[in-house]
């Protein structure tokens, strides 16, 4: 984990994620392609791959569009989640809060594969200590549709000491 030296810095790179969230998900946008946006929630461990620390557990939703292609969907989302069970180092309460934007590509079919890479910012905190970073995040699933609601389990790996592996449903 990086520490920001700067914490205007660290605001001003979470502004620019989200405005571009904002941008790509309501460009175009017409009532007549509401059938191409989706939302969700997710829920799984933070895997943190440091000796000593218990994993905590993650709950989040995502929001998102996307376009059909001759093989898939393509498409944008955009990712919260937060701890919602504390992980244990040395006594002290760990979390891991997310906040991501993705490209993101899904197989066609009932059974399909999902693929994605975007930005993330993460704030990990350890007791009183905190450390806040922002960079690439790629993740690897697969999904099952059931009609209007779609299963979804992720492996994403948030940076390089931490992953989340995650269920989801999405509508």
């Amino acid at each position: 984990m990086k520490n920001t030296t700067s914490m205007m810095s660290a605001w001003s790179r979470g502004r620019a994620m989200a405005l571009i969230l904002v941008g790509a998900l309501t460009a175009g946008f017409a009532p007549a392609a509401a059938a191409d946006w989706y939302f969700g929630a997710k829920a799984g461990p933070m895997l943190i791959d440091t000796a000593g620390v218990g994993d905590p557990t993650n709950a989040g939703v995502m929001i998102g569009k996307e376009w059909g292609v001759v093989i898939g969907d393509v498409g944008v989302q955009g990712e919260f989640t937060t701890s919602t069970t504390k992980g244990k180092y040395a006594g002290s309460d760990v979390s891991v809060d997310t906040q991501a934007v993705y490209g993101v590509f899904r197989t066609a079919g009932a059974l399909y594969l999902i693929a994605k890479a975007g930005m993330l910012r993460e704030d990990v905190k350890i007791g009183a200590a905190s450390s806040t970073d922002s960079g690439s995040s790629v993740g690897l699933g697969v999904g099952f549709s059931l009609g209007v609601a779609q299963l979804e389990l992720e492996y994403t790996q948030v940076e390089k000491d931490i992953a989340y592996l995650s269920l989801g449903v999405r509508f």
